[in-house]
């Protein structure tokens, strides 16, 4: 098992290279002296290029993967479908199947040291959820909302490969939601709503974590002794008042059965990026500890509050219409006006639909 220090120049292994915290990640990896080679799994191309990086075009639910993981010491599993699809059974086959497929490879082809990036949704969003949620926490994810169902059953996928390879050095890291300069998914893109919902009677802390405080962690994991669960965020929490402040706008309250009745048409229509489950997220909290990594360690050098209004900045000046970003000064020419008026279209007919 590779350890800090070690003489010996370690090969690693990234999946899904071509996403934004891989990118960051391999560039780190790559001009560490301890790291002898990088390859990237991705069934695209990063445009980051380097001596020691070889970039492999290979699916992760692919079976030739296991060949390519020989002489290699550290995996670190970071190919994941975020943002929901209509196709369901896709995305799961991705997730869920290939997380199992590289596991199993890794291990069959002896590697000593896996790291995977699950996340705290995982935890679930409940309202008798401990604040903050520690490692020993239930994992309750809501299964109305499929990138933390997926996230949960590869949770029990590592289980069972931990029962088979008991061996392996497996880091598995439970990020917050993750913001930065890079990020592009459903929570960065919630900011550049034109409206922005809430549910009625519901106001839950958010946790966040700096992209590069996730590329840090995932550094450190390659040579530290981390084995088992971790928590991966910013200390503390950031109220909706606090967010609401520094994003500069009002929020539009719906009754409960209007908002998930709303949301599911939206989903439907193509006029949102996540299914009604989501709203589980925001309404209930999900605030996770930083104690056990913390004494492992390794703290987040940037805070919720900074990490949050790098990104709000960032996205001021674009507003989010069904899967586009669209310049705030193409309203006026109706870019915008189509997703408006089919929100509220989804609106009229839920309130038809519901009883309250």
């Amino acid at each position: 098992m590779p350890r800090k220090g070690s003489s010996k120049p370690l090969k690693v292994a990234v999946t899904g290279a071509s996403g934004y915290i891989a990118g960051r990640l391999i560039e780190q990896l790559t001009a560490d002296d301890r790291i002898e080679r990088v390859i990237g799994f991705d069934v695209r191309r990063p445009a980051f290029s380097h001596p020691k990086f070889v970039f492999d075009e290979v699916d992760v639910r692919s079976p030739a993967l296991e060949a390519r993981f020989t002489d290699v010491d550290v995996v670190v599993h970071l190919a994941f479908i975020m943002d929901p699809i209509h196709d369901e059974q896709e995305m799961r086959d991705v997730n869920v199947n290939g997380s199992q497929n590289v596991f199993n490879g890794a291990g069959k082809a002896g590697v000593k040291k896996i790291v995977y990036t699950s996340s705290a949704v995982a935890y679930g969003a409940h309202p008798d959820n401990d604040i903050p949620l520690t490692e020993d926490a239930p994992l309750r994810a809501n299964l109305d909302f499929s990138y933390p169902a997926h996230k949960l059953e590869v949770e029990y996928v590592v289980r069972e490969f931990r029962q088979e390879f008991p061996d392996v050095t497996f880091t598995l890291f439970r990020p917050a939601i993750v913001f930065g300069p890079h990020v592009d998914n459903a929570w960065s893109h919630a900011l550049q709503t034109p409206v922005l919902f809430a549910v009625q009677g519901y106001a839950a802390p958010l946790q966040f974590v700096h992209e590069t405080d996730v590329a840090r962690a995932l550094h450190e994991a390659v040579f530290a002794d981390w084995d088992g669960a971790y928590n991966l965020a910013a200390e503390g929490s950031l109220s909706p008042d606090q967010m609401l402040e520094i994003v500069d706008r009002k929020r539009f309250e719906l009754p409960e059965p209007i908002a998930f009745g709303l949301a599911k048409r939206m989903w439907s229509m193509g006029l949102a990026e996540a299914p009604e489950g989501f709203l589980h997220y925001v309404m209930h909290p999900w605030v996770v500890s930083t104690e056990k990594l913390s004494g492992a360690g390794f703290t987040c050098e940037v805070s919720n509050l900074e990490a949050f209004t790098e990104t709000v900045d960032l996205s001021r000046g674009l507003v989010r219409v069904g899967k586009r970003s669209v310049k705030r000064g193409d309203l006026a020419k109706g870019a915008a006006v189509v997703g408006l008026l089919g929100a509220a279209a989804a609106l009229r007919t839920v309130r038809k639909r519901t009883k309250i």
